[in-house]
């Protein structure tokens, strides 16, 4: 039996599409040098989100830390909680991230959680005053639903603003910059340690610095996002198409009425309609883009994805894999700590 083949229209479109774009990989990455550049700036978001998951490790075992925390870095049960915490602000950020992304837009969403982590930010600098547990658990929470968020708007935007040859490689950035998040942590735990010593002349210094300078890539990102396009799929979802085709002809620094950015405006086009017929068929009283709809729609669309066997197998290779890959880093808070009793 012969494999099936592609109707002509959607055949001779790739084809096409193809011929004008040329090579992927590396290649299409220096054509795209903009939307690379642009990837690159936004997941910032992901740093931040490694930065946070890095360096309380390191803060945990400071004398000072310890001596403003009490029982909360003696106590087990409730050092699980400080550290924990983060983590399930980030998983609540995660559900409330693609509302925000569909109301405000993809840029936006991201500056409202650039606003949102500094403020948590600025609640875990008051961990210094009488009740500072208090403020580190409301501060490191805060945070975590910021970098929830960022964790899923950034890479949802680097796919929108991307062409086909090159999303792959920019989306990967955003686990890129996680990772590379989490190793500079160590690394300004480590050089901050010794400020005042690592006794009981430790300043506090050693274990405010490492939370303040989050702040940095934290403003750079929501400053940043004022200058940088918003997601041509989010405008033509919307209604904005004049606007969506003037900013892919930006994005791939052609002009407005070059073929490529026709066919892939009409790409985006086809995909927007599509998705709009079949919210009217399956909830039909869902189809106004009202935020109230919106916000409905995200739980509607959740649930859809365990009603059929094929799909929620799909839900699951993605979720299990995503689950053990936090799960091997569940412990990343306590090495420093149990490196002493170790040896």
């Amino acid at each position: 039996m012969s494999p099936p083949v592609e109707s002509g229209v959607d055949g001779a479109a790739l084809a096409r599409r193809k011929a004008l774009t040329g090579a992927s990989g590396p290649a299409a990455l220096v054509k795209n040098i903009k939307v690379f550049g642009i990837a690159c700036f936004a997941c910032l978001g992901g740093f931040v989100y490694g930065y946070n998951q890095g360096v309380f490790s390191g803060i945990l075992t400071m004398t000072s830390f310890g001596n403003h925390m009490g029982d909360w870095v003696t106590d087990s049960t409730k050092k699980g909680w400080l550290t924990s915490i983060f983590e399930l602000g980030a998983w609540f950020g995660c559900l409330y991230s693609g509302f925000l992304a569909e109301t405000l837009s993809r840029k936006y969403a991201i500056m409202a959680n650039v606003c949102l982590f500094v403020f948590g930010v600025i609640v875990q600098c008051l961990g210094m005053t009488p009740g500072g547990a208090s403020c580190i658990l409301a501060g490191r929470f805060i945070t975590g639903l910021a970098v929830g968020a960022m964790s899923v708007n950034v890479p949802n935007y680097n796919a929108e603003v991307a062409p086909p040859e090159v999303r792959g490689s920019l989306v990967a950035l955003q686990q890129l910059a996680i990772t590379a998040g989490i190793m500079v942590s160590f690394w300004i735990d480590y050089g901050t340690n010794n400020i005042g010593g690592t006794g009981k002349t430790q300043s506090d210094a050693a274990w405010l610095v490492p939370i303040c300078l989050q702040l940095i890539p934290g403003l750079a990102l929501g400053i940043g996002m004022l200058f940088m396009p918003f997601s041509p799929r989010w405008l033509i979802h919307h209604g904005r198409e004049t606007e969506a085709r003037h900013v892919l002809a930006s994005l791939r620094s052609l002009n407005e009425d070059h073929e490529l950015i026709e066919l892939e405006f009409l790409e985006i086009k086809a995909q927007s309609v599509f998705e709009k017929r079949s919210t009217a068929l399956q909830w039909p009283h869902l189809t106004a883009l009202t935020p109230w709809n919106i916000f409905k729609l995200q739980f509607v669309a959740i649930g859809s994805l365990f009603k059929t066997r094929a799909m929620f197998r799909r839900v699951i290779v993605a979720t299990v894999t995503m689950f053990f890959q936090q799960f091997t880093g569940s412990f990343c808070p306590y090495p420093l700590h149990m490196q002493g009793p170790c040896g």
